[in-house]
């Protein structure tokens, strides 16, 4: 918890003092300024804030943060601020690879209501003690956090693994925890999870795929098996998903495959989405925004 620091006035007393029975003298008390030294924030709003309102707050009721706020970041880390040009890109990126795709499929009610609260972006990634650092960090379902935005990339490649897998996951937690799935879905894979050594040395993607893992976070636990499949199938192309299901091998990817089957049945059932439809919308948002169709630039729309 952040420590909140108030400075209180100084206010000078004096006392009287009898220098004499017959002489009396005092100090004369100090004028106190009754002016206050906490300010509103006078800071106009720039075309970029005004664009944010339109389409992340009357749109969504999100607040996107990139300027950064002490009171938005993880102390624990040496952050640097984001890069005006590059959040204005990954802002609309982020509405249209992400936001109305799910919009187009499911309707603006579902995404508005749903959604995380908070997009907060940083301009440096995250290090850790040990050399890895951190991309993207979602709290309690209200807040994201994206990092690295200084060196953002207009690729497919950098865009998924950097956040678009994250955002997918994150969401995935959002909506099971809102609605849960069948149980059943646990015992797919029950006993070989890994909760304590999915990250060690040797645990590469080729061996969870091999055990039925669509990557090596999945082998931690069931929920985030099922939140990285989903995640996973929806920012891979079919030529990609295809792929990593030749590297499982039969056994890998025919439980895989179980899974999806589980995670489709869900998504439909629960919240009306057709995941095979959201991702056709997925990957042809992600395809306007790597070949240029979208002007990322705009702030007047």
């Amino acid at each position: 918890m952040k420590a909140i620091y108030r400075f209180l006035p100084q206010v000078f007393v004096c006392c009287c003092i009898t220098a004499t029975l017959t002489a009396l003298s005092s100090c004369s008390e100090n004028a106190l300024d009754d002016t206050t030294v906490v300010k509103d924030s006078t800071r106009p709003k720039t075309a970029f804030d005004q664009w944010l309102h339109r389409h992340y707050v009357e749109a969504y009721n999100i607040s996107l943060k990139y300027r950064l706020e002490d009171m938005e970041t993880d102390f624990t880390y040496t952050l640097a601020p984001a890069d005006l040009q590059n959040s204005v890109r990954l802002a609309h990126i982020v509405l249209h690879t992400w936001l109305q795709a799910y919009d187009e499929v499911a309707g603006i009610d579902f995404t508005r209501q749903l959604a995380p609260k908070v997009f907060q972006f940083v301009g440096s990634p995250a290090f850790e003690t040990d050399n890895r650092f951190m991309m993207g960090q979602a709290e309690g379902g209200m807040k994201i956090t994206l990092f690295d935005v200084n060196e953002l990339k207009l690729t497919r490649s950098f865009l998924n693994n950097s956040y678009f897998q994250s955002i997918h996951h994150e969401f995935t937690h959002i909506l099971t925890q809102t609605k849960d799935y069948d149980t059943d879905y646990q015992k797919i894979s029950e006993g070989r999870y890994e909760p304590a050594s999915w990250y060690a040395s040797g645990k590469t993607e080729t061996y969870a795929l091999e055990r039925g893992f669509i990557s090596t976070y999945a082998m931690k636990e069931y929920n985030e098996d099922f939140a990285e499949t989903l995640a996973f199938y929806l920012v891979y192309t079919p030529e990609e998903w295809q792929q990593k299901m030749t590297t499982a091998g039969t056994d890998g990817s025919a439980i895989i495959a179980q899974k999806l089957q589980m995670i489709r049945s869900y998504m439909q059932t629960t919240w009306n989405i057709d995941i095979d439809a959201l991702r056709t919308v997925i990957q042809r948002r992600m395809d306007e925004i790597v070949n240029g169709t979208i002007d990322l630039d705009n702030l007047t729309e």
